[in-house]
């Protein structure tokens, strides 16, 4: 019995040490205010209802410096539903900036990965992890995984 505590303990400790993080789609926000009176959710995802372009920031918390990475999940049914997402970290003074180009969807018609990364971020209180998508009439963000 306390080789199965101590084991159990420590597959706990282990299992803890990795800064893996998700949100649902719906926890972004319109880069503008008066667009979210045209976005849709759905099961905690959001759908641009809009008849233009919508960017959604989502800021990501961290835990600690180094490299992170991003996955989001999206939808678009065609290429004028397309998901595009820009990742970067951000020194609290805004003076600096580490960032990765922008990615879109690899496909229609299913949900699919948008994969980001890596990007750094400074030290613990000296910067901010931020994603940025950009949703076409009709795209839908679904989730959103940042690990380091």
């Amino acid at each position: 019995m306390k080789t199965l505590i101590v084991s159990a303990l420590m597959l706990t400790s282990v299992a803890g040490t990795a800064n893996a993080r998700t949100v649902a789609g719906w926890h972004g926000k319109p880069q503008l205010h008066a667009d979210g009176a045209c976005m849709g959710e759905s099961w905690t995802s959001q759908t641009n209802n809009c008849s233009r372009n919508v960017t959604l920031f989502y800021p990501l918390m961290v835990d600690a410096s180094g490299n992170y990475r991003v996955l989001v999940n999206a939808y678009g049914a065609t290429t004028a539903n397309n998901v595009g997402c820009r990742f970067f970290g951000l020194s609290s003074d805004a003076t600096s900036i580490w960032s990765v180009p922008v990615s879109y969807l690899p496909g229609f018609g299913t949900n699919r990965e948008i994969f980001l990364g890596p990007v750094f971020v400074p030290a613990y209180g000296t910067g901010t992890l931020n994603l940025a998508c950009d949703v076409s009439p009709g795209g839908r963000v679904n989730s959103v995984n940042w690990y380091q």
